[in-house]
């Protein structure tokens, strides 16, 4: 889940919330996106 609040605005960032893991903290899209494309990639691998 990402937030996106005032706050994260004001920092150019997102809040990210993992299901399980819960809150993954605060980073840039483009260190969502890296994160976002590792997990995919880690998932391709186990199938």
């Amino acid at each position: 889940m990402l937030i996106v609040g005032e706050k994260e605005m004001a920092e150019n960032k997102v809040s990210v919330r993992e299901h399980g893991k819960g809150d993954t903290g605060s980073m840039t899209i483009e260190e969502f996106s890296n994160l976002i494309n590792s997990e995919i990639k880690k998932q391709l691998l186990l199938n």
